[in-house]
This record gives C-alpha cells, sequence and structure tokens, in this order.
C-alpha cells in the first residue's frame, strides 16, 4: 500500500499529514486535485475551516501586525448578521480609503463575525474580530470604528503560530464560514510526496509518535512541536507532524 507526505507550508509553519492511498490515486496528476480538494475540505465541516483559517493567519500575518476587536454600544447595535456584515464592510472601506489617501499600500486583513442566534441557543452579542496588517498605527485604527469599543493589539506568535487566536475568533461557528478575507492573501503552499515513505517506515512513525529528533532528522530546519497519529475516516491519516522554522 502506497502512503502520500502532504507537507503544508505556512509562513514559519509546516505541518505533515501522512496516509494510505490506491495505487490509482498515486498515479494520478495531482496538482490540479489537491487545489480542488483544499477548498472542498475547507468547506466540509468546522474543523476544516479552522485549519485553513489557521494556515491563512500563519502565512500572512506576523506579529508586526494587530488584532482588532470592535463592539456595538446599545444605539448602533444591528439587527441581523447581514447589517453586522455591511458595518463591517464599511469599516474596511473606511480604513482603505484612509490608506490610500496616504500612498500606503493595500490592506490585507481576515474579518470574522460572532454571535449566536436563537436558533443555535444562547444569544451572544453580535461583534467583529479582524486579523490585519500593522501598517497603521492602533488609535489610528480604533478611532475609524464608531460604532462602539475599539480594541487593537499586537499579534504575538506562540510554538503553534496564531493557532490559539484564530481558534478563539471562530470558536462556534456552527459550520458556518463567518469570515471574509482580502483577495491579497497568500494562500499555504501544499507539496505531494508519493515515493518517501514506505509501509515500513510509517509504522515506525506511527509506533515513534512525540520522537522530537526523529521528526527533525526527517524535515532539517525545523523544530519539532507536536504530532498525533490519528486515524481518519476520509484521508486514512496514520501520521500528522507540526513544526516551527529555525530562526
Amino acid at each position: 500500500m502506497p502512503y502520500r507526505e502532504k507537507r503544508i507550508y505556512s509562513g514559519k509553519y509546516l505541518e505533515v499529514e501522512i496516509y494510505s492511498i490506491t495505487k490509482k490515486e498515486r498515479n494520478m496528476k495531482r496538482k490540479k486535485k489537491e487545489r480542488e480538494s483544499l477548498v472542498k475540505q475547507k468547506n466540509l465541516n468546522d474543523k476544516n475551516a479552522k485549519k485553513h483559517l489557521i494556515r491563512l493567519i500563519n502565512t500572512n500575518f506576523s506579529d508586526k501586525d494587530l488584532a482588532v476587536h470592535l463592539t456595538y454600544d446599545n444605539k448602533n447595535l444591528p439587527s441581523s448578521e447581514e447589517e453586522a456584515r455591511k458595518d463591517v464592510g464599511n469599516f474596511l472601506r473606511r480604513l482603505k480609503g484612509y490608506r490610500k489617501r496616504r500612498g500606503l499600500p493595500e490592506l490585507k486583513y481576515i474579518a470574522v463575525i460572532e454571535y449566536k442566534d436563537q436558533e443555535e441557543g444562547k444569544t451572544i452579542r453580535i461583534h467583529h474580530h479582524i486579523i490585519m496588517d500593522g501598517v497603521l498605527d492602533r488609535d489610528t485604527v480604533e478611532s475609524i470604528w464608531k460604532k462602539g469599543r475599539a480594541n487593537a493589539d499586537r499579534l504575538k506568535a506562540d510554538e503553534f503560530g496564531y493557532e490559539a487566536i484564530a481558534r478563539y475568533i471562530t470558536k462556534d461557528p456552527k459550520g458556518k464560514k463567518r469570515w471574509t478575507q482580502s483577495k491579497n492573501l497568500k494562500q499555504p503552499v501544499i507539496k505531494i510526496n508519493d515515493h518517501k515513505y514506505s509501509r515500513r517506515k510509517v509504522y515506525e512513525l506511527f509506533k515513534e509518535k512525540g520522537n522530537a529528533r526523529e521528526f527533525e532528522d526527517l524535515y532539517p530546519g525545523y523544530i519539532y512541536t507536536h504530532s498525533e497519529t490519528p486515524i481518519n475516516d476520509i484521508t486514512g491519516t496514520a501520521v500528522y507532524i507540526k513544526m516551527r522554522k529555525l530562526e
């Protein structure tokens, strides 16, 4: 049984998925297939959507950039998700206009709407989270939101990059894609190798879960941070590794 190594490069971070495939899959042309499957999986469920968001943030942002949190006062509280989307869209347009008038580069952002409606359970006051580039200072960004409180903080990566904030701002999407993003974001880079791992080697890695030295030898230039040995009904993943690039 052949095994596929799928490497996902997201800025300083490398994820490796190793899973079984058929001989027919190995012989197929994969470039287009991988691009299509990424889009499909991203929309399948909450887990894959969060993975894609984490990768987007790690690929496009750094500690020089901002996490912006926008809330409403009672006077401006929107009555629907559609109205809230219009509000954040207007906020982003004002930011873009401010930058354009000053000859600053195009805004990079990911914007998330958070709330629960009555059908989903306990009502949460609707609010917005935005990851954006740090070209403008925090006071300027905060001043452009006119509908309540705004709080802009510098991003702070840990050994997993910006996974913690990505999971926080999408903690209850109920399978809905409630984020929007600028068109100028870079996509994570995906590389496929169907000949690197034998069945025996995969079995050894499966037994050696958490062996940092083994994984760092396999992927020089990266520091081991985490690994799992899940069996996925869809991908058949046998080994999952997460690593961080050496500074």
